[in-house]
C-alpha cells in the first residue's frame, strides 16, 4: 500500500493560511474567518513528477499515477504574541486540534509578507521575523509542556520501581527538555534509531520537518529570493524555504486548463508556483522517487531514502515481496535516452538487482516474483 505523506498547513491568524490551502490543492475552503475554526480543510495533491510524463509517453501508458501529498489546513496558532504556559494547557486540551499537528509528518508554515489594509494582521503590522519567532515559540512550549509532564510521571514510576527502559526515556527527555529551554527546536538535535520509539510515539511538533513559505503581495514577487534571504537567512536541519503570491496562485488553481494555461503565459510563467512549493514539500520529507511503467499504467512510487528493493516490492502488493526474485532495475536517464525495455537489456543497462540493494531515485523497476 502507498505511503501516505502529509503537510499539516499551519500560521498566524490572517497569514493567508487557507489561501495557501487553496493554491497548492485547487480547492474552495472559505478563507477570511477560519483562523478560528477547528475543524481542518484537507485535500489531496499530486507530486509533479516530469519522469512519469516521460515514461507515459514512451509506453503509450492508459493512466499515469502520481505520489500525492495530503495538506491539512490547520486553524491559525500564536496570532497575539507569543503564547503563555497557561494558553499552551488550553490548546492541549483541545485534542482534535493537537491532534491535527501531530498526525502530520511535516509542517508548512505560512508567513505573511502581504499588506493589506482590508486584512489587518492581528498584532498591527507586518513583521514576518516576529512572526516565526511566535510559531516556533509555540511549537517549542507545547513540546516543553508534554516532556515536562512525562518526565514527571517517569521520576514516580522509578521511584516505586526500578526500569531500564524508563531509566532510558528518561534520560533522553532531560536532554530534549534542556534543548527546548534553550529555545532550540527538537529537529535540531541529534537522535539515534534507539531514539525512534519515543520520537514515534510522542510526535513532537518542533521535531517536525518544516518549510517556510513566505506568503508574498503581488509587489512583491520580484523580490521573492531576496526575502527569503533577508527573513530566513539561515536554513538547518530538516528546514527550508521558500515562497509564493497566495492570491495569485488561488487565481490560477480555480481556471480551467486552457484559461489556465493562457494566464500563465501573459505573465511569462511555464508552470504555476505552487507546483514548485508542492516538489519542495515532497523533497522536504526525504523521500525518493521510483518507477514502474507498462502499457496500461506509468506510475511514481514515493518510498523513503534507503529502502531496499525488498521493501520496495512491499509497497506495490504484498506478494510481489513475499514471492521476490530479482529486480530489473534501470536509471530513468539511460531508459530515457533508450526507450524501450528491450533495447535496454540489448544495451546492456540492465541491472538485476537482490533484495538488499538500496533504490534509488529515479530508478525504474521491473520486480520478478513467484508466489
Amino acid at each position: 500500500m502507498p505511503i501516505k505523506l502529509q503537510f499539516g498547513i499551519i500560521g498566524a491568524g490572517q497569514s493567508g493560511k487557507t489561501t495557501i490551502f487553496n493554491a497548492l490543492c485547487s480547492a474552495n475552503a472559505s478563507v477570511g474567518d477560519y483562523s478560528s475554526a477547528k475543524a481542518p480543510n484537507i485535500a489531496m495533491v499530486k507530486v509533479p513528477e516530469p519522469r512519469v510524463d516521460r515514461m507515459a509517453e514512451i509506453y503509450s501508458s492508459a493512466t499515469k499515477v502520481f505520489g500525492e501529498i495530503e495538506f491539512v489546513d490547520i486553524a491559525g496558532m500564536a496570532s497575539k504574541g507569543s503564547a503563555s504556559r497557561e494558553e499552551i494547557a488550553d490548546k492541549l486540551k483541545d485534542i482534535a486540534y493537537i491532534h491535527a499537528i501531530r498526525m502530520a509528518q511535516a509542517l508548512l508554515v505560512v508567513v505573511r509578507c502581504f499588506e493589506d489594509e482590508n486584512v489587518p494582521h492581528p498584532r498591527g503590522s507586518i513583521n514576518p521575523v516576529r512572526d516565526i519567532v511566535d510559531i516556533e515559540s509555540e511549537l517549542m512550549l507545547i513540546d516543553l509542556v508534554q516532556i515536562e509532564k512525562r518526565i514527571e510521571k517517569l521520576e514516580h514510576l522509578l521511584k516505586v520501581k526500578h526500569s531500564e527502559e524508563n531509566k532510558r526515556e528518561l534520560t533522553l527527555l532531560l536532554k530534549m527538555r534542556e534543548q527546548l529551554e534553550s529555545e532550540k527546536p527538537l529537529r535540531e538535535m541529534e537522535f539515534t534509531k534507539d531514539d525512534s520509539y519515543v520520537l514515534t510515539s510522542f510526535r513532537f511538533l518542533s521535531h517536525k520537518p518544516v518549510l517556510y513559505l513566505l506568503n508574498l503581495g503581488e509587489n512583491q514577487i520580484d523580490r521573492a529570493a531576496d526575502l527569503e534571504g533577508k527573513y530566513l537567512p539561515v536554513m538547518g536541519k530538516n528546514k527550508a524555504v521558500t515562497s509564493i503570491c497566495g492570491k495569485i496562485e488561488m487565481e490560477i488553481a480555480v481556471l480551467d486548463e486552457a484559461d489556465r494555461d493562457e494566464f500563465l503565459q501573459d505573465m511569462g510563467l511555464e508552470k504555476p508556483a505552487s507546483e514548485r512549493v508542492i516538489r519542495q514539500a515532497f523533497d522536504l520529507l526525504g523521500f525518493i522517487t521510483f518507477l514502474t511503467a507498462a502499457e496500461n499504467e506509468s506510475r511514481a512510487w514515493p518510498i523513503p531514502d534507503g529502502y531496499s528493493a525488498f521493501d520496495a516490492a512491499g509497497e506495490i502488493h504484498t506478494d510481489i515481496q513475499r514471492g521476490f526474485i530479482k529486480a530489473e532495475t534501470i536509471q530513468f536517464s539511460d531508459f530515457d535516452s533508450i526507450g524501450e525495455w528491450n533495447a535496454v537489456k540489448k544495451a546492456g543497462k540492465l541491472r538485476l538487482e537482490g533484495k538488499d540493494y538500496l533504490v534509488k531515485d529515479g530508478d525504474v523497476i521491473l520486480f520478478r516474483f513467484n508466489v
